[in-house]
């Protein structure tokens, strides 16, 4: 009878231990979190994870510059590289127009994504030793707010066939590939433009058909990657699928949009974030920090990765844009990246290697190229003249000091 009230006691104080931790994280006002904040800041001594390299990473896509005769995606995939990054983050569409410098696809009429995957420019990039690649990815569904059956089959199809060619192709080597989507909240309101500015009070008379249509689409993509790990056992090589959300401040704000409409009625393995609505202009952290707390109470985690997992599939800073300082940019990296610590956020991806958005009253699309770097906004780690930008100094002090201290 002592055992069992011994028992009866050791639950009542875990639940107990459980409650005040709850708690804890419900009262978290702001001056909390900017404490944690602080707390997790390299540049305020916290020793930096000796596996950092593994967490935070950078695209390379459409860029408006490059400084070798190597077809671009590879260029870039090796530049990356060499900054001694672990996670790539590449597009890997059809169209494959962000990769033109120097490149000749060679594309056939019709062909399937796993055909893509063969492609000696992808080839090349995938043998490099990157811990992680985050594949901006779709299939055939053509429209995702208004998905067709026959699409959706088409899509899971797909899927599974590049999940599965990956983690064959990659069985022997510890790697991990990421199917993401683009920026979902533009994909539900159909648009990047004021116009399509959904409120509470406004939004569009199919909007339920649109929550459905992604939900849906999402599940086909999920279940492809699901099937494949399921039949392919014996593989280091790991495939995720992540669902891209991009308002979630507007969404914590009762608007709706990905997280609260379509994240909690679907699985999936991750989260990624394109988080410039909590970066601009709050360079604290304070919003980052709160909206990576939001999607994790949201989503729907897959048995296969068991809690939730999110991570910032998109951040950057336009140096050129904000007119900040150097210093004032590193302090804005290291809470971004104190955030990322403090929350696990499973990776950070800077956006981008070479800046791809010109300045206001430029208009340089490629196969134009500039090296002017006052032509464009900044979202850059490596300039047009080959220096590096605020954010990569900051980086290259991070990556050089993993498992160590700043100060």
């Amino acid at each position: 009878m002592m055992g069992f009230t011994k028992k009866i006691l050791a639950l009542y104080c875990c639940f107990l231990t459980y409650s005040t931790i709850a708690q804890t994280k419900a009262k978290l006002n702001d001056a909390d979190v900017l404490s944690i904040i602080e707390k997790n800041k390299p540049l305020r001594g916290i020793v930096i994870p000796a596996n950092i390299k593994d967490m935070i990473g950078a695209t390379h896509v459409g860029g408006k510059y490059f400084f070798t005769k190597e077809p671009f995606l590879v260029e870039g995939a090796k530049k990356l590289d060499s900054l001694g990054f672990g996670v790539c983050k590449l597009w890997f569409y059809k169209d494959p127009k962000g990769y033109q410098y120097n490149s000749n696809w060679n594309l056939p009429q019709q062909f399937s994504l796993t055909d893509l995957a063969e492609h000696p420019y992808y080839q090349q990039a995938f043998n490099l030793p990157f811990s992680t690649f985050i594949l901006s990815t779709k299939g055939s569904v053509k429209n995702m707010i208004n998905a067709k059956d026959e699409e959706l089959k088409t899509e899971e199809q797909e899927y599974y066939e590049l999940a599965k060619y990956f983690l064959k192709k990659y069985k022997d080597r510890s790697v991990s590939f990421v199917f993401q989507n683009w920026e979902g909240d533009w994909i539900l309101r159909g648009g990047v433009s004021a116009k399509v500015k959904w409120d509470k009070d406004n939004l569009p008379a199919n909007a339920e058909q649109r929550y459905k249509s992604m939900q849906k689409t999402f599940k086909a993509r999920q279940d492809g990657v699901n099937r494949a790990r399921s039949e392919v056992k014996n593989t280091k090589c790991k495939v995720y699928h992540a669902i891209e959300v991009n308002r979630v401040m507007e969404a914590m704000n009762g608007i709706p949009g990905l997280a609260t409409h379509v994240l909690p009625y679907v699985e999936t393995d991750m989260v990624s974030w394109s988080a410039y609505d909590a970066t601009s202009p709050d360079k604290s952290g304070l919003k980052l920090y709160n909206g990576i707390s939001f999607l994790k109470e949201q989503m729907k985690p897959t048995a296969y990765v068991k809690q939730p997992t999110v991570f910032l599939g998109e951040i950057g800073i336009p140096e050129m844009l904000t007119k900040k300082s150097p210093q004032e940019v590193k302090e804005a990296w290291d809470n971004y990246l104190a955030v990322c610590l403090a929350q696990n956020v499973k990776y950070m991806v800077q956006w981008e290697l070479y800046c791809n958005e010109n300045a206001t009253d430029k208009k340089i699309m490629q196969p134009q190229f500039t090296r002017n770097e006052a032509d464009l906004k900044g979202l850059w780690l490596i300039k047009p003249d080959g220096t590096m930008g605020h954010a990569m100094t900051y980086f290259n002090q991070i990556l050089k000091n993993a498992g160590k201290k700043l100060k």
